[in-house]
């Protein structure tokens, strides 16, 4: 894995001081891949970092198959913070933390497919610190349906009640973890809106 670490850059670690290491099977082989996020301190780490993807050959070395090079995984984007990768049931999930007047919680879900990691699941949770006010929205890319959630609660049980909206969507483009930038959420969400 160190082979795929230019010289003077580092694995990134988290708020808990755990390197941004992620292991599982992606492809399907039954062999243990490897998803890192490393930067370059010299640069400053949190405006200049790459995920890699690594799948272990049976030889027990690793080949890259995707990077992503355009900072999404940046530690921090304004007060969102890059939280957890991991790789569970084949798939690829990046989750993002956010904390100002609200919390919330970005989930972007990738699968091998295509011969690349494809964007197939979204999932955005948030509530107000203040009031407890909490909703969400849940995208799915391969069936095409959005979910959003509102009314709910954090802080009360009597206020929470939340509901579930439906919504048929469609998606001119198929977006993958190589071209994911942070601002391709917004692009997402305008697609949705031309729709």
């Amino acid at each position: 894995i160190n082979d795929f670490v230019p010289k003077g850059w580092k694995i990134l670690k988290d708020e808990n001081g755990s390197n941004f290491i992620a292991k599982g099977d992606l492809n399907k082989d039954k062999l243990e891949d490897v998803v890192i996020v490393i930067g370059n301190p010299v640069i400053n780490s949190d405006d200049d970092s790459v995920l890699l993807v690594l799948f272990k050959e049976k030889d027990g070395t690793y080949s890259l198959v995707a990077k992503n090079d355009k900072n999404f995984s940046k530690s921090y984007i304004g007060y969102s913070v890059l939280d957890e990768i991991r790789i569970k049931n084949n798939i690829l999930e990046i989750e993002f933390f956010i904390s100002a007047i609200y919390n919330m919680n970005k989930i972007y879900t990738f699968r091998f497919q295509n011969n690349r990691f494809e964007l197939i699941g979204f999932e955005e949770n948030s509530y107000d610190k203040v009031t407890g006010e909490a909703d969400g929205t849940s995208i799915n890319f391969s069936t095409n349906k959005m979910k959003t959630t509102t009314g709910g609660n954090a802080f009360d049980e009597k206020k929470d009640n939340p509901k579930d909206e439906w919504e048929d969507i469609k998606f001119e483009k198929k977006y993958t973890l190589d071209e994911m930038t942070i601002d391709t959420i917004h692009e997402m969400m305008l697609e949705i809106i031309d729709y």
